[in-house]
């Protein structure tokens, strides 16, 4: 079962807006009982306009001191990490060399001097970081209640699942799959029967699952139609605190789930999303 044992990153751009993902992480690491790496990175096309040294030590030190300021006071062990170069790629290292167990950012748009999530950096993240990635789009009142994990049954989406179940508690949690029908095939007999196999798919799926063998299950919900639109309409109508997807898999949501899915859920989507590489193997 993946663990939210190891530090948490927080990939902070030091917007107001970006305080939600600060929330959360010291949230998690409150609930897991874990420690908060903060790193704020400077890009390196931002400082290659600075005209001298002073200047770019002069933003390190802002940003470093209004870190500190933000997070005073707490009772969760943080490290305040400035670096300049580009994001991604030290967002990655951070995460590696520290053995995080999850990256936390935020949704703050502006992408001017020094500000660099969301946008194109933390959809890169996505694709690239082996560590689970949490977008924070709603403020951290409490802990998560409950998520929906989006699931085409492959192997490769099984990650998704176990960090959910890291996360929150088995009644907390719902099984989704999206099937599209095929154009010639958009009766409700046919509905139904895809219907039933999906659903029989699913708890077949789940029953392979060792770690919840002789206990509660997740719920199931099938849905028919394209798998962003669907997704997001469902977390939309329960209110769900938490939409949790894998990065890849064999058909349907979580094979394309890395490229416009996953887009449009970060997007779109009216909660936080949690994405799940698969492990190396």
């Amino acid at each position: 079962m993946h663990s939210f044992a190891g530090p948490i990153l927080l990939a902070t751009d030091l917007s107001a807006r970006g305080d939600r993902a600060l929330d959360r992480a010291i949230l998690l690491a409150r609930q897991f009982d874990t420690s908060v790496i903060a790193l704020h990175v400077i890009e390196s096309q931002s400082r290659a306009l600075l005209t001298s040294q002073p200047s770019v030590t002069q933003r390190e030190s802002q940003a470093r001191r209004g870190l500190l300021r933000d997070l005073e006071d707490l009772d969760v062990d943080v490290d305040v990490v400035v670096r300049c170069g580009e994001p991604v790629r030290l967002l990655r290292q951070a995460a590696e060399e520290n053995a995080c167990s999850l990256i936390v950012a935020g949704v703050a748009r502006d992408e001017t001097l020094g500000r660099i999530l969301l946008g194109t950096t933390v959809e890169r993240l996505v694709r690239e970081s082996l560590a689970p990635v949490l977008v924070v789009k709603r403020r951290a009142r409490q802990p998560y209640r409950n998520a929906v994990v989006a699931s085409d049954f492959s192997e490769a989406s099984r990650p998704a699942l176990r960090a959910a179940l890291s996360l929150l508690p088995v009644s907390g949690l719902t099984l989704f799959h999206a099937f599209d029908l095929p154009g010639n095939r958009r009766d409700d007999l046919n509905s139904k029967g895809f219907q039933r196999t999906a659903e029989e798919a699913a708890a077949q799926f789940l029953e392979d699952m060792p770690e919840l063998h002789g206990g509660e299950k997740p719920k199931i919900q099938v849905a028919a139609g394209l798998a962003e639109r669907v997704l997001i309409a469902y977390a939309e109508q329960t209110d769900c605190d938490l939409l949790v997807t894998g990065t890849h898999g064999s058909t349907g949501l979580v094979r394309t789930a890395i490229g416009s899915v996953a887009d449009a859920l970060m997007e779109k989507a009216p909660c936080d999303v949690l994405v799940v590489r698969q492990p190396r193997r």
